[in-house]
């Protein structure tokens, strides 16, 4: 394991008051062009990458964090969080190789945190879950902020704004009950911050092109049936088999709207693979 020494753009002045974390798997293409994205937009971060398949090449700039084996996604999250937590970061971004990001993305982020108070925040985006998505669907370097904060029932994990403070009271991702692809962390997450007292809001002052499944989907073990099957049964086991009744709760227009726009993605997938 490479382990961090100093924060490579934390200067003489100024302070690097935010932690990316990015777990990979191969697709070295992928990671620099996210770094490339944080890079060129200016806001003073610290960044980690957590080489979960030990073949990444380093830029420069980021951290580089090995373990001895594949961590998977929520593995490799909380391995960068536990490593990082300790250097006094006033919040932790979980952030996917898999996606392109606006620009202001982290600085937009910290404004609606700053502005809402919320204690699990994520940027609107142009994937799976309804309440993340704009009306915008274009390429990321060309979306146009909105000072707007909606208060939403959970967020998709390919990015999580963790503040350090929630950090602290509601812990990292649950790993053990979703060790192999993690699916079910990011509404667990939601449901815990929730039941801490916690907000969770999506903010349209920053934006994500997601390209879907670019770095899972060529592992050999990865079987999408397999991964929504450790999902249902993980969110059942800890929160009950009326889980969804659970996490929606105060939601209902948008439990609604979200099981159709799943199941519309799930069929348009089929269709696309020819499993129909």
């Amino acid at each position: 394991m490479t382990a961090p020494v100093t924060d490579p753009q934390q200067g003489d002045s100024g302070r690097t008051d935010i932690c990316v974390i990015i777990p990979v798997l191969g697709e070295q293409h992928l990671t620099d062009a996210v770094i490339k994205d944080l890079l060129d937009d200016g806001y003073r971060c610290a960044i980690y990458v957590v080489d979960n398949g030990g073949d990444y090449r380093p830029g420069g700039a980021e951290h580089v964090l090995r373990p001895r084996r594949n961590l998977h996604w929520a593995g490799g999250c909380n391995f960068g969080l536990s490593i990082a937590n300790d250097r006094d970061y006033a919040a932790y971004v979980l952030l996917n190789n898999d996606v392109r990001s606006s620009r202001g993305f982290l600085a937009g982020l910290r404004a609606a945190w700053t502005g809402t108070g919320a204690s699990l925040l994520a940027p609107a985006y142009d994937s799976n879950w309804p309440q993340q998505r704009v009306a915008y669907a274009g390429p990321a370097g060309q979306y146009r902020p909105r000072n707007v904060d909606r208060l939403v029932p959970f967020v998709d994990g390919t990015c999580l704004f963790i503040p350090h403070s929630v950090l602290d009271n509601v812990g990292m991702l649950d790993e053990r009950t979703w060790p192999r692809y993690g699916w079910g962390c990011d509404k667990d997450y939601a449901l815990r911050v929730r039941q801490n007292g916690g907000e969770v809001r999506v903010t349209e002052r920053a934006y994500l092109n997601h390209l879907g499944r670019k770095t899972a989907a060529k592992a050999q073990w990865y079987d999408e049936r397999e991964a929504e099957e450790e999902n249902n049964a993980g969110m059942s086991a800890k929160w009950g088999h009326g889980w969804r009744d659970t996490l929606y709760a105060g939601f209902d227009g948008l439990a609604r709207d979200g099981i159709v726009q799943l199941r519309l993605l799930r069929d348009n997938r089929k269709t696309a693979q020819g499993d129909v």
